[in-house]
């Protein structure tokens, strides 16, 4: 057997062996941690975070920006109009009575004067007739009645008498005249004949239609402008239009009247034009579209991607001298291919988002880059494709 203090001496020397060889391993391990926390501790004072800056926070949104400046802007608007009859009336009878005879075509030409309906006159006629007698009776009473107050055989007052009932007579033909005339109803004026609505034979009163006619040589032409064209709008200005039954044929006309008062519920005026339409082309009741220029003038355009609305109401962001961002309500105008009038208290050299808004706050700042157009494309379209 071994005595104890053999084996302790033994071991020792085992134990001895194996803390030597740790120590190195030790060594280098705390080596290797020393050096990445370094480099992490480099990094991080070089710069590699989040904000280039060195002030703690992120970097402001980059939005594109145009600066405004005014434009020389021609105004044109097609404006919807509708042709009217210079004139058009429902034809009716003065009297009661029956349709004998009718005396046009529907659809014609009829011209100022023209008989267009004759009403049974038998009764009208006799009556007349009866009139004219008893006129000539009075006359002839008061004739013989004068010479004999030259004579001093009649009384001053039977030929005051005579005088009086001969008026009557007079009067009585006149009317039975004008009765039997009222039984031809007669065109207005120059014009064309609808539908006729009764026929030969028909007991009509006065307040039964019996045809509509309508002149239609010139016609009339209604539209609308906005208050702002008022000084456009003279009498004599002329313009053109076109129908969908004739397209890409110009029909001219020109301005007959203005509307002395503005529309309160829409802000615009009254215009009346004169189209010549001598060929009957144009009818009542057709629209038309008016090619007209409104005017020109300075104005600010921008992108319509520039203008953000919300419940308030419509708005673009504006960009300060510090990069901060303003809201700038605005009134929207006149529109000019992808771009549009705004009318706000902006100045020339102001610096307007027109791409990125969806990324601006109110007095925070942004990064503004400038808006460069494509070739080809519009400021919009540039805009469009750099959000």
């Amino acid at each position: 057997m071994f005595h104890p203090a053999l084996r302790g001496a033994r071991v020792g020397p085992r134990g001895a062996s194996r803390s030597a060889l740790s120590q190195p391993v030790l060594a280098s391990a705390l080596a290797v941690a020393l050096a990445l926390v370094c480099a992490c501790g480099g990094e991080e004072r070089h710069g590699g975070g989040p904000d280039e800056h060195g002030d703690g926070g992120p970097r402001p949104p980059a939005v594109e920006v145009v600066i405004l400046s005014p434009e020389s802007f021609r105004q044109r608007a097609s404006l919807l109009g509708e042709l009217r009859s210079v004139e058009s009336v429902v034809v009716k009878s003065e009297l009661a009575g029956v349709i004998e005879k009718i005396g046009f075509t529907e659809g014609e030409a009829v011209a100022q004067g023209s008989v267009l309906f004759g009403l049974r006159d038998d009764e009208q006629v006799a009556r007349l007739n009866e009139a004219v007698a008893q006129r000539a009776l009075a006359d002839d009473e008061f004739q013989r009645t004068q010479r004999l107050a030259s004579q001093n055989v009649a009384a001053e007052i039977q030929l005051e008498r005579d005088r009086a009932e001969l008026a009557v007579a007079r009067a009585r033909e006149e009317r039975y005249r004008a009765e039997l005339e009222r039984t031809r109803i007669l065109a207005p004026f120059d014009g064309r004949v609808g539908a006729r609505m009764v026929s030969p034979g028909a007991r009509v009163t006065p307040d039964d239609a019996l045809v509509r006619i309508d002149a239609v040589d010139p016609m009339e032409l209604v539209f609308t402008i906005p208050e702002a064209a008022l000084p456009l709008a003279r009498i004599g200005a002329e313009f053109e239009l076109e129908v969908a039954s004739y397209p890409g044929r110009k029909f001219p006309g020109a301005i007959s009247f203005v509307a002395p008062t503005v529309d309160t519920a829409n802000r615009r005026i009254l215009i009346k034009g004169r189209v010549p339409n001598s060929k009957h082309d144009l009818l009542p009741g057709m629209f038309a579209t008016v090619e007209a220029e409104l005017g020109e003038r300075e104005a600010f355009l921008v992108p319509e991607e520039a203008v953000v609305t919300d419940p308030q109401g419509f708005f673009v962001w504006r960009i300060g001298a510090d990069d901060g961002a303003e809201r700038v309500p605005v009134e929207v105008g006149s529109r000019d291919g992808a771009r549009v009038e705004i009318k706000a208290p902006l100045e020339p050299g102001d610096r307007i988002v027109t791409a990125g808004t969806h990324k601006v706050r109110e007095g925070k700042k942004v990064t503004p880059v400038s808006a460069t157009a494509a070739p080809g494309a519009t400021t919009g379209e540039a805009a469009r494709g750099g959000a």
